[in-house]
């Protein structure tokens, strides 16, 4: 006999699904940006992994950085 709040093997919870490069860069984008709305912040800690969220976040500082010093060159030249 199973109780209703007993699960057997056969009982699979839902996958989530993990969050695709696209979503990463997106996230940490506006992350960056400090702009975003409750939904997207919930969905995107259920999808991105931590070290989706490292990488990501090595990646966005190399650009910002790299954008940075392109911006001081064009200020100088």
């Amino acid at each position: 006999m199973k109780l209703a709040n007993q699960q057997t093997p056969d009982d699979h919870s839902p996958v989530i699904k993990k969050a695709g490069l696209r979503q990463v860069m997106a996230t940490m984008f506006w992350g960056l940006c400090m702009i975003g709305k409750k939904g997207t912040w919930e969905r995107d800690g259920a999808t991105v992994t931590l070290i989706q969220v490292v990488l990501g976040a090595a990646v966005m500082t190399l650009l910002v950085i790299g954008l940075l010093l392109l911006l001081v060159r064009i200020a100088i030249a």
